[in-house]
């Protein structure tokens, strides 16, 4: 037994642990963090899920952060950019409560999106992202929208709309 006890990690900083990024200078944003596990090739994402993992199991202000992982990382992935995994690429990773956690996001964004259709609230078209050839950008805007099938995006806007007129939050969509 050393002198020392070792420094539990904040939630954040475990994710970024797990992904190999330093974790020295503190937590950074969680959208760079959905971006950065989601490049293809660098074998992020298996290790960050098994944290994700661990954190939806702990409950409280872990399982909220692994949560906001998961709807980020699955928005990055809705925009099937090049050099990026895709979700046919992650979904086998996933533990049972990342399934879970995963479920609950795609529910959340599913009842935004039909709840803007039936308010006649007009999503945009998600070809105006293409655009976007800065890295600091794409990395604010990917993991805030998600690009949907039929060729639109739905976004925080969005989803603040949705939230203020149901007061129903993501968390509401966890399986009972």
């Amino acid at each position: 037994m050393g002198l020392f006890k070792r420094r539990v990690l904040p939630p954040v900083e475990r994710l970024m642990a797990a992904a190999g990024l330093p974790t020295a200078g503190g937590p950074i944003p969680m959208p760079d963090l959905a971006m950065e596990v989601t490049r293809r090739g660098n074998g992020r994402i298996g290790r960050v899920l098994a944290v994700v993992e661990e954190l939806l199991a702990a409950g409280g202000d872990d399982e909220i952060v692994a949560l906001r992982l998961i709807e980020e990382v699955q928005n990055v992935l809705s925009h099937g950019s090049e050099g990026f995994l895709t979700t046919a690429d992650v979904l086998p990773l996933r533990g049972l409560r990342t399934v879970e956690g995963w479920e609950t996001a795609d529910r959340f964004w599913a009842a935004v999106v039909d709840w803007c259709d039936v308010n006649a609230v007009e999503l945009k078209p998600a070809a105006a992202l293409d655009v976007i050839q800065h890295p600091a950008l794409r990395a604010t805007i990917w993991p805030t929208c998600r690009r949907l099938a039929d060729g639109r995006r739905v976004d925080l806007a969005d989803v603040l709309q949705y939230e203020k007129a149901t007061g129903i939050p993501m968390t509401a969509f966890r399986p009972a």
